[in-house]
């Protein structure tokens, strides 16, 4: 077929193409409301096929016209635009509707010369010609600060795209090839999948026609284009080649083994569909290790095939699954024996395992004969397993009960006789008081509300305790609000503080923020942050706590302990996390009490307990916040001014000096009020209660220290943990010695 009647052909059905984009551009501009600083355009849709022009009356005009291709859209764009205003346009005739449509006369520009498929636009000028056939824009290109502005609708129908309008974020939505463009008034960028693009020039509204940067809107159509200096045209190639692309997966891909996926990523740039392909080395499985080369080439619903596409992979040689081994120290043990297991799997260079063990228990406390089994898993899924066989005898070495107290690690959880606990001494520590405030913010627990929680005016040493749930069905931020009510400049030290959250689950939470607050007692320097408050000065004290909203349901827990060398209100806050705290303080007022939980303020809260005698000896305990042996401390609701009995202790800190400690005592955790999960320092170490999960019971503890064949002093931090039940013990036993 000669290029003329490709050219006609293209042109007719062009034009049925562009009557139904007509119909849809004209339903999107009756959407899209109409006002002076609005969004809109004005512009109409083409109307009629428009005027074909007679290639014969300028069929010598590629040869009078060289074209000049620059090397970048900057220069191209620079050129372009300090050329318009030297050149009149060739037809600048605009229409009394102000539609796009052909010309009285014809402009004489044949676009068959440039090739198939191609859109002459004449600088300075309303003038387009596609493929021969001329179309009028409502405004010219024009120039505005250096850059030139064009129509967007009328590229928009010339290259057979999508126009809609979003009336909610005012944008002019444009859907093409796939892709989805959206323009903005006022804005010097669009957007291509939601990924915004910087514009040479702002876009704006001309007479209610939408106005945007030519060359920036090409670029966003990814047409390529071309500036004709001794014409004044812009050249834009609309025909374009599908393109071909795919990946491969896995990323390691053994040979024999592996199953080859390929993702065909292949498209048209203009939107076509892709009805062919054409695969060259592809397999499903390779039976070859070695680089391979899978090549695609895809075609078009108009029949042109695209550039060959090609990706070079390494198959790897193929993968031996993992060996699984072990081996015991010995064959055969007697009851209540150490067993102790050393691995001896093996997997491929690079590729590690998953551990599936079935029977490994430390020891076992009945003879016969017991079999182990190791499973392993590699990366790809490959699996090995082992089994073997240890005999244990009818000699006894340890007890259960023995066996736990010799070799359970700290924060271990093990199996402990709850009722055995009535039968060992009663340690009874000489007990002293150490001024330092606790203010306690526990009630309400559920925040239903914005509101200040609890505040109090303290001066000296504070401890704040807090633990709340937000009960909204929005985020919430909550705060500690510190002021200055002094006449002076205060200054205010955060000394420890362990801050946990937010998440759903209580007990979990406040074993949380027990270990945190136990490795802030590590900081050398004893302050880990401070302000200096000028008098009346408020300000929001460890931010750490609102950087994080508070989910529905979900919880923070904290202590902190601060001082100041004045007196300072301490306020709790909780706040819609939209809103500043600092702006709506002033507005908020003070949350009621209403459930049975405990806030307050309370003296002495920091407890010690000594004990000069030698313990450890015999069976022993020293019992925390049962109100008899260790009495609750008292306060008052400042709020309300009501008296409170801190029940459980909740927030004092205990400090523990065990003096004399027999050698080859076990010391162990046991709660007595029901689960618990916390932590304690044990001689500058955190100790978890327990490492994993929770006590659950009286008949659970585990063991938080051992001393060596030495008498020892042991000091121990503890504060009952939030969400956990009181009372608790510490519990001294003699580690047994073997049975033989």
């Amino acid at each position: 077929m000669s290029m003329k009647w490709k050219s006609l052909l293209l042109a007719c059905l062009l034009a049925t193409q562009l009557t139904g984009v007509a119909n849809v551009a004209s339903a999107e501009a009756a959407r899209v409301p109409a006002q002076a600083d609005s969004q809109q355009s004005s512009e109409q849709p083409s109307q009629g096929e428009g005027t074909h022009v007679n290639p014969a009356l300028n069929s010598n005009e590629g040869q009078r016209n060289k074209a000049v291709e620059m090397e970048n859209p900057e220069q191209e764009a620079e050129e372009y635009q300090g050329s318009e205003g030297l050149v009149g346009s060739e037809s600048n005739a605009e229409t009394e509707s102000g539609q796009d449509q052909a010309a009285v006369n014809a402009s004489g520009i044949d676009t068959s010369i440039y090739g198939d498929d191609i859109l002459v636009i004449v600088a300075n000028s309303n003038l387009m010609v596609l493929n021969n056939v001329e179309y009028r824009a409502p405004q010219p290109i024009t120039v505005k600060n250096g850059v030139s502005f064009v129509s967007l609708r009328t590229l928009v129908e010339r290259f057979g795209a999508q126009l809609d309008y979003d009336s909610k974020t005012k944008e002019s939505i444009i859907s093409f090839a796939g892709k989805e463009l959206r323009y903005q008034i006022g804005t010097k960028s669009y957007k291509v999948d939601g990924t915004a693009t910087a514009m040479s020039g702002t876009s704006y509204l001309q007479d209610g026609t939408f106005m945007v940067p030519l060359t920036s809107a090409l670029q966003a159509f990814q047409m390529p284009y071309k500036w004709e200096a001794a014409t004044k045209r812009i050249i834009v190639e609309l025909a374009a080649e599908p393109v071909a692309k795919f990946t491969i997966a896995p990323k390691d891909i053994y040979a024999t083994q592996t199953e080859v996926k390929v993702t065909d990523e292949s498209y048209h740039p203009r939107g076509l569909k892709i009805i062919n392909q054409e695969w060259t080395g592809l397999e499903t499985y390779y039976a070859e290790p070695g680089l391979h080369t899978v090549t695609l080439r895809v075609q078009d619903e108009s029949g042109a095939w695209s550039e060959p596409y090609s990706v070079t992979f390494n198959v790897l040689p193929k993968h031996e699954p993992p060996v699984a081994d072990f081996k015991t120290d010995k064959e055969t043990y007697k009851m209540g024996e150490l067993i102790q297991y050393t691995d001896l799997s093996s997997a491929d260079q690079g590729f590690t395992l998953e551990y599936e063990w079935n029977n490994n228990k430390p020891a076992f406390f009945e003879p016969g004969r017991y079999t182990i089994t190791l499973r392993v898993t590699d990366n790809l899924g490959y699996q090995n397993e082992i089994a073997k066989t240890i005999t244990v005898t009818n000699d006894l070495l340890y007890t259960f009960e023995e066996f736990n107290l010799v070799y359970s690690k700290p924060g271990e959880v093990y199996d402990f006789k709850g009722s055995s606990i009535t039968s060992m001494k009663l340690l009874k520590p000489t007990i002293r008081h150490n001024q330092r405030t606790m203010f306690r913010s526990n009630s309400p627990e559920s925040i239903v509300e914005n509101g200040i929680i609890y505040q109090d005016t303290i001066t000296g040493g504070t401890r704040i305790f807090m633990h709340h749930r937000n009960a909204t069905s929005k985020n919430m931020n909550l705060y500690i609000v510190v002021k200055n009510i002094s006449s002076t400049p205060t200054t205010v030290e955060v000394e420890h503080y362990g801050l946990a959250g937010p998440n759903p689950y209580p007990q979990e939470t406040g074993k949380r923020a027990a270990v945190k607050y136990f490795d802030s007692f590590r900081n050398i320097s004893g302050i880990m942050s401070q302000q200096v408050l000028k008098p009346g000065e408020a300000k929001v004290f460890i931010p750490e706590l609102s950087q994080t909203p508070l989910k529905p349901e979900h919880i923070y827990s904290m202590y902190a302990d601060f001082f100041a060398n004045n007196n300072v209100q301490y306020q709790i806050v909780a706040l819609d996390s939209s809103k500043d705290v600092m702006k709506e303080l002033s507005k908020l007022e003070i949350l009621e009490s209403k459930d049975n939980h405990i806030r307050g303020t309370f003296n002495n809260a920091d407890r010690t307990f000594t004990i000069d005698e030698l313990i450890g000896d015999t069976d022993a305990r020293l019992v925390f916040g049962d109100n008899t042996n260790d009495p609750i401390i008292q306060g008052w609701d400042a709020v309300t001014g009501q008296q409170r009995k801190n029940a459980g202790n909740y927030g004092v800190l205990y400090k523990v000096t065990l003096n004399r400690v027999a050698p080859n005592t076990a010391i162990s955790f046991n709660g007595r009020g029901g689960s618990y999960a916390g932590a304690l320092l044990v001689n500058g170490e955190t100790v978890q209660l327990p490492t994993n999960g929770v006590l659950r019971d009286a008949n659970k503890a585990n063991i938080v220290y051992r001393t060596g064949d030495k008498e020892e002093k042991v000091e121990i931090l503890f504060t009952p943990a939030a969400g956990s039940s009181m009372p608790v013990n510490l519990i001294f036993q003699q580690i047994p010695k073997a049975h033989s």
